[in-house]
């Protein structure tokens, strides 16, 4: 789910009136609590039921309440105040869609640039079926472990040029797929469902500021590859993302958007035929600052919505979240 449970807009304004990374040396960060809703009607989802009747057909939704407390963490330091250390949901992310724990390093060279090196221990560790597939029989969770590497680079030499790149490594605990199903697979075709992967992630954007303080526009190019252990699930991933992000006063909001097409290597040996999916996101973040007139809080929103569209009906899903809360800032 790229759905991660404050919302800053730092991210897609100008540069600050102050130099370096922070106004002053030491601690800063935010704080929020979240309540909402959260709908997922993925097959591939623990929070499904785990006796399938048919792997043929997309999954009912399921609907959960949620409660997040999410934060971040940072230490500004070094004599022009370009050096940075955090640990937390970097509000950059959360405001766009993207929400995990992050910990990471931050310099400001010279020119302008700013090196973000970070690790994401959780962004793709979580729960996953031993075998997804598997009807007539209750599926059992296992644990999927994995980690991930991120550099972004921002205001590439002195410009609004971005960057974002990754590469991460995942494993699935007890790897079954394909042994629990009727249609009786050879070892072969089961090795291509091994789930044991390699990713690959960049992204380029450039930021404008519109004319009249009319908002901040970002649009992204998306590359994504996975490269699994099995064939039918190593993919190549094309994509475009736009972002939009205004202030209105006390308000603000950023708008997310973002499309991408995933062509499968392989067939898949349960269909017959390889996996080639469309996926459409949309995602707002809200923010009213100088709550109840005390200026270092906020009352937030984040509303989101993801659709797979599959030549594969299993594979269909979409997902929905709607949550409000409050943003302390220290």
């Amino acid at each position: 789910m790229r759905f991660v449970l404050p919302v800053v807009f730092s991210a897609f304004a100008s540069m600050p009136a102050y130099s370096g990374l922070a106004p002053s040396e030491g601690f800063s960060g935010n704080f929020s609590v979240l309540a909402g809703f959260y709908s997922d009607s993925s097959n591939l989802s623990t929070e499904q039921n785990s006796n399938q009747t048919s792997n043929t057909m997309e999954g009912d939704s399921e609907n959960q309440g949620l409660l997040g407390f999410l934060g971040t963490v940072q230490y500004t330091f070094g004599e022009s105040l370009t050096h940075q250390v955090y640990v937390g949901t970097t509000r950059e992310d959360i405001a766009t869609g993207t929400i995990a724990f992050e910990i990471g390093y931050r310099h400001q060279l010279s020119g302008g640039t700013i090196l973000d090196f970070s690790v994401l221990p959780t962004l793709i560790s979580g729960k996953a079926w031993s075998d997804p597939y598997a009807i007539g029989v209750n599926r059992n969770e296992t644990d999927v472990k994995g980690n991930v590497g991120r550099l972004q680079l921002t205001n590439i030499g002195g410009t609004a040029f971005q960057t974002d790149f990754a590469i991460g490594q995942s494993d699935v605990d007890d790897e079954l797929s394909g042994t629990q199903n009727s249609a009786g697979l050879t070892d072969e075709e089961i090795a291509l469902l091994d789930r044991e992967r390699t990713y690959l992630y960049a992204k380029a954007g450039y930021r404008f500021i519109l004319p009249n303080q009319s908002g901040l526009l970002v649009p992204s190019m998306v590359y994504f590859n996975s490269d699994a252990e099995g064939g039918a699930l190593s993919f190549d991933s094309y994509g475009i993302e736009l972002n939009y992000a205004k202030r209105i006063g006390r308000h603000g909001f950023v708008v997310t958007l973002d499309a991408s097409d995933r062509q499968y290597d392989e067939a898949n040996p349960i269909y017959g035929k390889a996996r080639e999916e469309n996926e459409y996101g949309a995602f707002l973040a809200y923010e009213f600052g100088g709550l109840m007139g005390y200026e270092d809080w906020s009352f937030i929103t984040l509303l989101g919505l993801r659709t797979i569209d599959s030549n594969i009906d299993f594979y269909n899903s979409e997902q929905v979240l709607a949550s409000v809360g409050v943003d302390y800032k220290f």
